[in-house]
């Protein structure tokens, strides 16, 4: 079912892709020296803040067009610790990054940990304020605890969407941090249901401006061979955060009176770190180039790189490819709109995005993250057992999601999602089945194990990939709204899942509600099979060709494939 190479596929399936993009962005090397020299003068005559780098500009241009390799006729413009940098950067993708790129994916794994560490402490706080607030009502309940989802998803993006033209990614990462640290004091603090729900409420806000702008620096800051995984920090540390905050409830649950507003208040901490790394990271270079910043971008990828020599050859590339087609004017947002019904190359882009993002949630997972220890106490299991069996929750998804990234640039994002789709399923109706083990012993042993590969099956798979896939399918024109829309979808669907979720449990029963999401993995699977392509290690430009065909036509490739005799 899976192909031999599946990078080979994909850059196959590009030649024989027709460039029916108006307007691609896909910088094409083989230029004459005039020609590279020309490019070169046109860079400096736009830009004379540029005039002092042209000696770096023409080298990094001159690499770029050998498309990275050291060609001898070119091998004077290099000297031999730069020759020694670009074969280190080509054999150790990760290794190989600069302090600066460190600096930037700690960031975004902090900022993913508030996040992560939020859902899991509601999960143990919920047993008391439900009862110390006389919260009897199921709908009630469910909004309660997912009240941040909806604000993430409707005010939190809309926010960003606005403020991203205005200050950038970067700062869009710094306010958010104030709604965290705030939102997490105040729910910490409050004294009554209304309060806490409008701290929730407010804590949202933060979280979608953050997860929609942590996820987009580091596509448009990471080189195309490490994207993936640093795309996938996100996501691990997600769960990483999921793990502190059921260590946090473990270690908080025998507080009485206060034990659940130091569950959830402690998650204040991660948004004040990042806080203060943002200060010392550099803003998009894409971004900056989009505001006309050419010699700020220029310096970002100096940084953002190895060497001088390879953020010179990336500036060239990004110059050109955005300059050439002109992506990089602003249009505006009606004009944008518009693209997601009129553009087929935007429309694909939309539809694995939107399908990502559903799944992430239909999936079941938050069910499992928000409502553990609801799911095992409703079985017969003490709320202290059930609190501490949660800790495997978020332990198991980041172990996991950290190995998927060490894998996700190598086997690819769409082999990933479809060896693990099948298995979800699996865990999800062994985990409704174990609700009805008459043994307590055996149907919490059961249960938990059902749970803990399940959270491992998804950080594996759909858990990280979603973000990836929504962050580098969508070409710079709409890329901003595109990330947007795909977190609206995310953030909104946790919110209806979450605030579903007990009142589905009353009326179907756990175990019904769990098969309930068992169906839609093996639908996912698929769906994957069929409409999702591969997009690993191609540059966010080159992905303009591969979504460029239209899905019916990807479809037909797949179901000739499955009759194919080889």
């Amino acid at each position: 079912m899976y192909d031999e190479s599946e990078k080979d596929l994909v850059r196959g399936e590009i030649d024989n892709i027709s460039d029916t993009s108006s307007n691609s962005t896909i910088f094409q090397a083989g230029l004459t020296d005039k020609e590279l020299a020309e490019s070169v003068d046109r860079i400096i005559e736009q830009n004379q803040r540029l005039v002092p780098h042209k000696e770096l500009i023409y080298r990094g241009a001159v690499l770029a067009n050998d498309e990275g390799n050291v060609l001898d006729e070119h091998r004077h413009h290099y000297n031999d610790a730069e020759i020694d940098q670009l074969a280190f950067e080509s054999k150790h993708s990760i290794r190989a990054q600069s302090w600066t790129m460190f600096l930037v994916a700690l960031s975004a794994c902090l900022s993913a940990v508030n996040f992560g560490h939020d859902e899991s402490a509601v999960s143990g706080a919920q047993l008391d304020y439900i009862q110390l607030f006389d919260i009897t009502n199921a709908n009630v309940q469910g909004t309660v605890n997912a009240a941040p989802y909806l604000a993430a998803g409707t005010i939190g993006i809309g926010s960003a969407i606005f403020l991203d033209k205005y200050i950038g990614r970067k700062w869009i990462i710094f306010i958010s941090c104030i709604f965290g640290v705030g939102g997490s004091l105040w729910q910490a603090f409050s004294q009554s249901m209304g309060s806490l729900l409008a701290a929730r409420l407010f804590l949202g806000i933060g979280m979608g401006l953050n997860s929609s702008a942590v996820p987009l620096l580091i596509a448009e800051a990471a080189p195309a061979k490490s994207r993936g995984a640093f795309l996938m920090l996100w996501q691990t540390f997600v769960a990483f955060g999921v793990m502190l905050g059921s260590v946090f409830n473990r270690a908080f649950v025998d507080v009485e009176n206060i034990g659940w507003r130091l569950m959830i208040g402690a998650s204040f901490v991660a948004p004040i770190l990042t806080a203060a790394l943002v200060l010392f990271i550099p803003e998009s270079p894409r971004y900056l180039l989009s505001i006309h910043k050419d010699e700020q971008a220029l310096v970002s990828l100096i940084k953002l790189r190895n060497s001088e020599l390879s953020g010179s050859r990336d500036f060239f590339i990004l110059y050109n490819s955005l300059k050439r087609s002109e992506e990089i004017e602003k249009i505006p947002i009606t004009s944008q709109i518009n693209l997601f019904f009129t553009n087929g190359r935007v429309k694909y882009a939309l539809l694995v995005s939107a399908f990502n993002m559903i799944m992430q949630q239909y999936c079941g997972v938050n069910i499992l993250v928000g409502y553990t220890t609801t799911i095992l106490v409703g079985a017969g299991v003490d709320s202290k057992t059930a609190i501490a069996g949660s800790i495997g929750i978020g332990g198991g998804c980041f172990l996991a999601t950290f190995f998927s990234s060490q894998c996700i640039d190598r086997f690819g994002r769409r082999r990933m999602l479809l060896s693990t789709f099948p298995l979800l399923s699996g865990c999800l109706f062994w985990l409704g089945g174990s609700l009805y083990i008459s043994d307590d012993t055996s149907r919490l042993g059961s249960g938990l194990t059902a749970m803990y590969m399940f959270v491992i099956f998804f950080g594996l798979g759909i858990g990280p990939i979603s973000w990836t896939y929504n962050a580098e399918v969508y070409p710079l024109n709409v890329r901003v709204l595109g990330v947007a829309i795909g977190m609206a979808i995310n953030w909104i669907l946790d919110f209806v899942l979450s605030m579903t979720w007990p009142k589905m449990a009353q009326t179907m029963s756990a175990s019904g509600g769990l098969f309930f999401y068992a169906s839609f993995n093996l639908f996912a699977f698929f769906f994957a099979y069929f409409f999702v392509p591969e997009t690993k290690q191609l540059t966010l430009e080159e992905l303009d060709k591969v979504f460029s065909q239209s899905p019916l036509k990807f479809a037909k490739t797949k179901v000739l494939r499955l009759f194919r005799k080889d």
